[in-house]
């Protein structure tokens, strides 16, 4: 359920969101008609310690449900008067509109008076800019046809050499587990994949979805993604077995990498999340410091997403990790002293069958955000997995070799999916902590800016696995009662959002008391149904300066969250 306050679709702007320095710089040198690539992140974050007590008692997959629900509806209730006043400016003025429930951000094409006038609303955050990146796929150094001595193996050395085969023998294939690819697209006709795809007909047609050309047919039309696809987990059925999880499902999410376009990439992630991958994997590039792409990163992380990035294929420079790929990881190694924010990416460095690190695969570390710097860096790749003359399906059928940290990164999402296999329990950051410390350690001691924290060993990485144990919810619709959330921002000046969990339909009353416990002002007293409400409202101007509390009542049941008004 969604509300929304109908003074936010009239009420005056008082403070403006930021437009990033290198759009001002595109925008000052653009002709008032030109339409320039935007996203607009829109004020309204979910508060993880009240997703974390809304769904204590709930399973991993019940979770990931219940997320990208709350999701959705603060999206749409925090970007619905954004996207009303985008509607009042034409086509020549705002075109090619797709909001983003991942990354609560809107991306289209907009003139600079619209930008300007779009960044001065008190619900934007930040206006950045939305490059189309010449294709944005991480491209191989090389490719090749295989040899007649890697065409003759039954397993592939990138395979044997993590010791995944070695998982299969202990019966953990990733047998069910959904894996999405977001690539360009996979050819679920080859044979080693045909019969690992996903669907969600009775009939099977559905393989995943096409973000290009916007219908479900997400056939390969370049081959790199399915090679990624067949390292995932291909079966070898046409003759060689290329995957790392040859029980894996694989979703295929294809996106526009003729030019760019890293909605799509977001949408991609969306529709991975919404319908049931517990494992993403991505070799896509985008500059750096994208906060789009890192704000649907962090909400990947909140639902319980792992997601498998490639570096970049630009080393041996430092500082060459493109994004998403230089989001930081769900699990601090110890050697990761300083802490900022975390997400849902994993990213893969690229290594030879002598484990030596190749040398175009990028290396950190991150310094191109605010919580990491040069002063605070974020070390980066967080793992290394082969990425030289790897073998794998070929579109049109048989096989192919390629080189590169796209390469790498599928063998550390079939990793994920054999952990989940054997403790389908995990999180995010459990299973990330897992691959990283059971790694062979390469390089520098510990956790560097060339392998991460080395080496990825599927074998070791399953049986720590099994020896954590099953852990979490016992699958309930949640807890008792009811929750609210922390305000956000707060202090406030203008805009409040927040969310109510509600056990039981009933009828729910919120409203705003100061201090004396007087009650100064009614949000909203309706029947609900169960489950996750967001609100969005504007804090009328008879409030005045000082400390107030959103109480939220529902079947005897109340809940308090502070908020300061700060004018």
């Amino acid at each position: 359920m969604k509300y929304i306050s109908l003074l936010l679709i009239t009420a005056a702007v008082l403070l403006g969101g930021a437009i990033q320095p290198q759009l001002q710089q595109e925008m000052a040198s653009s002709f008032d008609t030109d339409l320039i690539p935007v996203f607009i992140l829109v004020q309204g974050e979910l508060d993880t310690e009240w997703i974390e007590a809304a769904t204590a008692d709930m399973t991993r997959e019940e979770r990931q449900q219940f997320v990208v629900a709350a999701l959705q509806d603060r999206a749409a209730t925090s970007q619905a008067p954004v996207l009303a006043q985008l509607d009042t400016y034409g086509d020549d003025n705002v075109t090619n509109l797709h909001p983003l429930w991942l990354a609560n951000s809107i991306f289209c094409e907009a003139t600079p008076m619209v930008i300007r006038e779009i960044a001065s609303r008190t619900d934007v955050i930040l206006v950045e800019k939305g490059t189309y990146p010449e294709s944005g796929l991480i491209e191989p150094v090389e490719v090749r046809e295989p040899t007649t001595e890697e065409r003759g193996k039954a397993i592939v050395w990138s395979v044997t050499q993590i010791n995944a085969d070695d998982v299969w023998a202990l019966g953990y294939n990733g047998d069910g587990i959904i894996v999405g690819v977001i690539d360009t697209g996979t050819d679920y006709n080859h044979m080693d994949l045909h019969n690992r795809m996903w669907h969600d007909t009775p009939n099977g047609y559905h393989y995943g979805y096409d973000f290009y050309d916007d219908d479900y047919d997400p056939m390969d039309d370049y081959g790199h993604g399915t090679h990624c696809s067949g390292s995932v987990l291909g079966d070898g059925s046409e003759g060689t077995e290329t995957g790392v999880a040859p029980g894996a499902v694989c979703m295929a999410l294809r996106i526009n990498y003729y030019g760019g376009g890293e909605y799509t990439w977001i949408e991609a992630m969306e529709f991975g999340a919404q319908y049931g991958a517990s494992v993403l994997t991505m070799s896509l590039g985008s500059g750096q410091g994208n906060t789009t792409l890192r704000t649907a990163e962090e909400n990947l992380l909140t639902a319980g997403v792992y997601h498998s990035v490639a570096a970049g294929n630009s080393g041996p420079s430092p500082g060459t990790v493109l994004s998403s790929g230089d989001s930081p990881p769900p699990w601090f190694h110890p050697d990761q002293v300083h802490h900022g924010g975390q997400s849902a990416v994993v990213t893969v460095g690229a290594t030879d069958s002598g484990d030596n690190i190749a040398d175009f695969s990028s290396r950190g570390p991150v310094t191109v955000w605010s919580d990491y710097s040069d002063s605070s860096p974020l070390i980066d790749p967080d793992i290394s997995g082969p990425g030289v003359d790897v073998v794998s399906t070929k579109w049109g059928g048989g096989y192919t070799t390629m080189s590169g940290t796209s390469m790498a990164t599928p063998h550390l999402a079939g990793v994920a999916a054999l952990i989940l296999d054997a403790n389908p329990s995990l999180s995010v950051a459990k299973i990330d902590s897992i691959i990283e410390v059971t790694s062979l350690d390469l390089g520098t001691s510990g956790k560097d800016n060339t392998y991460g924290a080395g080496r990825v060993d599927a074998l070791a990485a399953v049986q720590a696995a099994l020896a954590v144990g099953t852990a979490g919810g016992q699958g309930s619709a949640g807890p008792a009662g009811i929750l609210i959330s922390q305000v956000n921002p707060n202090p406030v000046s203008g805009l409040a959002s927040f969310e109510v969990y509600n056990a039981s339909p009933g009828k729910v009353d919120i409203a705003v008391f100061d201090v004396s416990g007087r009650r100064v002002v009614t949000i909203d007293s309706q029947e609900l149904g169960s489950g996750a409400h967001s609100y969005s409202w504007i804090v009328p101007g008879t409030i005045g300066n000082g400390v107030y509390f959103v109480r939220a009542s529902c079947e005897g049941s109340t809940v308090t969250a502070r908020m300061a008004v700060v004018r």
